[in-house]
């Protein structure tokens, strides 16, 4: 599996340079807004923390946008950190499963 050299924005990233510094809000009151404690933003922001669904749904209603533009961006940190942190040691044991055309014209190839 190709990996790649650099690691997608994270949602804290793409939170602080697109919405919290161009529209002047601090995360303490995103977080009000939100209903969330402070903390809980400053550990996504810090990338302590994962976005989860329901936090996503609180972060797209206070900026206008959509639970799936964060879930989405979660997600492909997610997927990179396992493919390039995790995958190489786990893949030693995982083989790729061939259908039953692809067995049948091995045999008889």
């Amino acid at each position: 599996m190709k990996k790649s050299k650099c690691r997608p924005i994270t949602v804290g990233q793409t939170l602080v340079s697109e919405f919290l510094n161009p529209m002047n809000i601090e995360i303490s009151e995103l977080a009000e807004a939100m209903g969330v404690h402070r903390n809980t933003l400053s550990r996504i922001i810090h990338d302590k923390g994962r976005l989860t669904a329901p936090v996503a749904i609180k972060l797209a209603t206070a900026l206008g946008n959509t639970p799936e533009f964060w879930l989405r961006i979660q997600h492909a940190v997610d997927v990179w950190d396992v493919k390039n942190k995790v995958f190489d040691k786990e893949s030693k044991n995982v083989r790729r499963i061939k259908s039953k055309t692809e067995r049948v014209d091995a045999r008889f190839g």
